[in-house]
């Protein structure tokens, strides 16, 4: 595990509003150190706010457990939460809740379909799909089985509150207030930084502390992850669907 320690100067994170948003399974506060991660291209990319300021971590696809140390509440951008059948409703309520932005949510197929493996021929993921959704699976979905099979079986061993699942879009909309522009786009990234400023002062130059590996989207995703962890640590966060006191469910 790599890991980059940022100046503290700009790891000064601001209370939130007191006011609890309606709605929604919350947890009490109690000081313990938050953790977002989010996948990025060589495996998973995590920041760390604790006493000490905050820190950026990377670690590999099947390393996930030496992101998520004992003692630290975490937020990660990757489905908590697998169906036998069907489709997750938090997966659908989530695509309301981005509107003309639904396609950045994408279905998490049953477990069965995530463990053919993203190597299996189309034709049968597609078919065990279809028998177990209703529909196919995109390649997408597909793709991210091996990050989200190895998350799930580590999470089987932590206390379910410990890690929760969040979406960085649904952050970002709760941050700014509204859907932001696509993230990969220059604007989108300024909206981003623009929203989690509010949050987080120096965030731009706590940014450019990140793993050199690591694309500027993925570091957004990070810190968004963060400040909804915090948010559940707190007992400031709410879910979908409302008041989910289990996975599956996505933390705002």
């Amino acid at each position: 595990m790599e890991e980059i320690r940022a100046d503290t100067a700009h790891g000064n994170l601001i209370p939130p509003d007191p006011a609890a948003p309606e709605g929604g399974s919350v947890r009490g506060g109690d000081g313990r150190p938050a953790v977002g991660i989010d996948g990025y291209r060589h495996g998973w990319v995590a920041v760390r706010a604790d006493e000490q300021g905050l820190t950026w971590a990377t670690a590999g696809i099947p390393a996930i457990g030496d992101l998520v140390p004992a003692g630290v509440v975490v937020g990660i951008d990757m489905p908590i939460g697998l169906v036998a059948a069907g489709e997750r409703e938090c997966d659908a309520l989530a695509r309301r809740a981005l509107p003309g932005a639904a396609s950045r949510v994408f279905t998490t197929p049953p477990r069965a379909v995530l463990e053919l493996g993203p190597n299996a021929p189309n034709a049968e993921v597609q078919a065990l799909s279809r028998l177990l959704m209703g529909k196919g699976v995109s390649r997408q979905a597909l793709h991210l089985a091996p990050r989200i099979l190895a998350l799930d079986a580590h999470l089987a061993r932590l206390p379910a509150h410990r890690a929760v699942e969040v979406h960085p879009e649904l952050s970002f909309t709760e941050l700014a207030g509204r859907v932001l522009t696509r993230k990969k786009s220059s604007e989108g990234s300024a909206q981003r930084l623009d929203a989690l400023e509010a949050w987080l002062r120096g965030v731009r130059e706590l940014v450019a502390t990140r793993p050199s590996d690591v694309p500027l989207d993925d570091a957004l995703d990070a810190l968004a992850a963060l400040w909804t962890a915090q948010r559940w640590r707190d007992g400031r966060a709410r879910t979908l669907p409302a008041a989910a006191d289990a996975p599956p469910r996505i933390v705002i």
